[in-house]
């Protein structure tokens, strides 16, 4: 069967040999790297080219540098720049390599091709090596100095959904008479907008084709000597005449500015946004109202992340599948007593859902680990995961201070750094960048702070959920349930850390506990816990009908958490806007698009998970923090846009809908 046109699985690379022994493409009918050898074209014709083997090499001495490259192919020239960046004893701190590649290869490829001297490093690439599925994905290597971000899928669609700003440019596409979209004016005007002034561009290939395209996207193109019996390669330099206007490159972390950040809010949320600044070098003072980390939407024991297929491959599908990889790169290395990976079993809940997963069968599209039809349902990629385990395993590092009883009640911005305040207006904490991951609290923080008009410009409800644990040793029918199953409810077992928390003293050998769950309640109609366990129960109808064993009632633990949901059910992740100006004339936001607001510098926003909290919160971590220091998204930008707090306010004042409250508006500074 042929896959739909949004089908996110790829088609890999069709390998064999050609007439000299070089790995070629059935496809393309071309070979990957030069007859005179892959890891001398690397070195000869990119990093040479891009000055990355000169003394210094450009990367000298800076915190953080991008390589941008059209081809992964093998993985030659991204290993060969990995070595030379090791190699350098004035390499950048961080290193970014980002790759586009539509057929990607296997993992046993790249090792059986890779060059001698490169194995070890193909070896540590190998292992964490992705599934062909169109998107996004992030490698940390070299205990995260170096940074591979793999953009599987065609070139011209994914490079406009990129947000980097490239130092050095490698263009390694297959021949462009073989692969001419690798080549095309409109790639070349997409990478122009990823390009920093002044970055490098270096290629194999001089067509005239080649040379003319680049030079109208802004570069100064020069022929230099050639490799390998070729008589010249390609140099550019971009030096655009043109001002940008539309698209604005990611802005660095000024050097001059101490990387230090307070996070308001220490639930799965905040906990994550600490974890993935701390990881990069932050200090951080993390402040929770609470008496104790995981309160809130995070204080159930467990909770099921997993991914969330769909007929067109939707955000949600996009953000879950993306959300379920950075939560494995985000967990401990000893993670075992936190995580139970394995497929759940989704189940329908009603007959218009029946009809959704029917229609699944014909249009998903996935990887048998991601996705998968069963005779029983369909079985997707998932976790159960011990809440507050692992929010005290993100909190646990020398980097960040948790301080509990610690209520904020108001912000301030003096031009460089915030100042939180308590409700006696007492100073908590001051940093040049504060994350708000507090949940309901949040829009009440930013109108009470005069950042916006009121609390419905960052509109988040609650709602309310209950689920019990109990033996699962009595619940005998679901004794032996394998893996998690979620229909109009849920079962899960818990993993090892979370039973810790129920388990009594007096009876060590109990170690299996279920999570049954959960009810969906908003304002006005909370249920008791005996209307709640009575709802849970009868939601397992379709699992099985029969009941737990007499004695259920004595054993069991009721756990009650409070989720914080938007009106769009998409959680809110970056920068807010800042209205003052635009309200005070609402035509400058007449006709302005999301990345053409400006914005309150050093503040971000992550809230509004709701039942999604576990999937996303490592995913939109990574991507805040990438905001903040400038490094390559890992997401496209269609999925930051979907994202961005400021959507609210934008489609607001497009509305002329500035309602009551704009007198209290700040003027905290312009980052424009």
């Amino acid at each position: 069967m042929k896959p739909p046109a949004h089908s996110p699985l790829l088609t890999e690379a069709d390998l064999t040999l050609g007439p000299g022994g070089q790995p070629a493409s059935r496809r393309y009918g071309d070979i990957y790297a030069s007859r005179a050898g892959a890891l001398g074209q690397a070195r000869a014709v990119y990093l040479g080219g891009c000055g990355l083997l000169d003394t210094p090499a450009r990367w000298a001495g800076r915190r953080q540098f991008t390589v941008l490259e059209t081809g992964f192919g093998l993985g030659v020239n991204f290993l060969a720049t990995w070595a030379a960046w090791r190699a350098d004893p004035q390499r950048c701190d961080r290193l970014d390599y980002v790759s586009l590649e539509l057929h990607p290869v296997r993992a046993a490829d790249l090792l059986a091709h890779a060059p001698r001297e490169l194995q070890e490093l193909a070896a540590a690439l190998a292992t964490q090596w992705p599934l062909p599925v169109c998107g996004l994905h992030p490698i940390a290597l070299d205990a995260g100095r170096v940074h591979l971000l793999l953009a599987f899928g065609a070139a011209e669609d994914l490079a406009p959904k990129l947000k980097l700003a490239a130092d050095a440019i490698y263009l390694d596409g297959f021949a462009p008479a073989r692969n001419p979209q690798m080549w095309s004016p409109t790639l070349f005007r997409a990478l122009a907008r990823l390009s920093k002034p002044g970055a490098v561009a270096a290629s194999y290939t001089v067509a005239h084709a080649v040379q003319h395209g680049l030079e109208d996207a802004g570069f100064t193109v020069t022929l230099q000597p050639g490799w390998g019996g070729k008589r010249q390669r390609l140099q550019a330099t971009f030096n655009p005449i043109w001002k940008r206007t539309r698209h604005t490159l990611p802005a660095a972390w000024p050097e001059a500015q101490p990387r230090h950040a307070v996070v308001i809010g220490a639930g799965l949320t905040g906990a994550a946004c600490a974890h993935a600044l701390a990881q990069r070098g932050w200090t951080v003072d993390v402040l929770e109202a609470d008496t104790r980390p995981a309160s809130g939407g995070s204080a159930m024991p467990a909770g099921l992340a997993h991914l969330q297929p769909s007929a067109d491959d939707n955000l949600l599908s996009r953000l879950t599948r993306a959300g379920m990889a950075a939560l494995r790169r985000a967990l401990p290395p000893q993670a075992q007593d936190l995580a139970r990976f394995s497929p759940a079993l989704l189940t329908p809940a009603d007959a218009a859902e029946a009809q959704r997963m029917r229609d699944w069968q014909r249009s998903v599209r996935l990887p048998p680990q991601m996705a998968q039809w069963t005779e029983a349902g369909w079985l997707v990629d998932s976790a159960v995961l011990a809440n507050q385990a692992l929010c005290a395993a993100w909190l646990e590092s020398p980097h960040i201070t948790l301080r509990c009883n610690t209520q904020a009640a108001a912000l301030q911005h003096d031009g460089s750094l915030w100042t939180v305040l308590d409700p006696a207006g007492r100073c908590l904490a001051r940093a040049p960048q504060l994350v708000l991951a507090s949940a309901l609290q949040t829009p009440q923080l930013l109108a009470a702070s005069g950042l916006i008009p009121a609390a419905d410009w960052l509109p988040l409800h609650a709602l309310r959920g209950q689920a019990q644990a109990l033996p699962a040793r009595l619940w005998p029918a679901l004794h032996e349930l394998e893996q998690p199953w979620m229909g109009s409810g849920y079962v899960l077992r818990l993993p090892p850390a979370a039973v810790r928390l129920l388990q009594p003293a007096a009876d060590p050998q109990n170690t299996d506990w279920l999570l049954i769950g959960a009810t969906f309640e908003s304002d006005g109609s909370a249920l008791t816990p005996e209307q709640a366990w009575a709802h849970n129960r009868a939601s397992l109808a379709a699992l099985t009908p029969q009941p737990p064993l007499p004695q259920h009632p004595a054993a069991l633990r009721h756990f009650i958490g409070t989720r914080a949901a938007s009106a769009d059910r998409l959680p809110y992740c970056g920068s807010l806007a800042h209205l003052a100006p635009l309200l005070a004339d609402p035509q400058r936001a007449a006709g302005k698009q999301l990345h053409e607001l400006p914005r309150l510098p050093g503040l971000a926003v992550c809230a509004g998970m709701g039942s999604r909290g576990l999937t996303l919160a490592a995913l939109l971590a990574e991507t805040l923090a990438a905001r903040i220091e400038g490094t390559p998204l890992p997401i496209e930008t269609d999925l930051a846009d979907a994202l961005d707090p400021a959507r609210v306010a934008l489609r607001r004042l497009r509305q002329g809908q500035a309602g009551a409250g704009t007198d209290r508006m700040g003027s905290a500074p312009v980052d424009s």
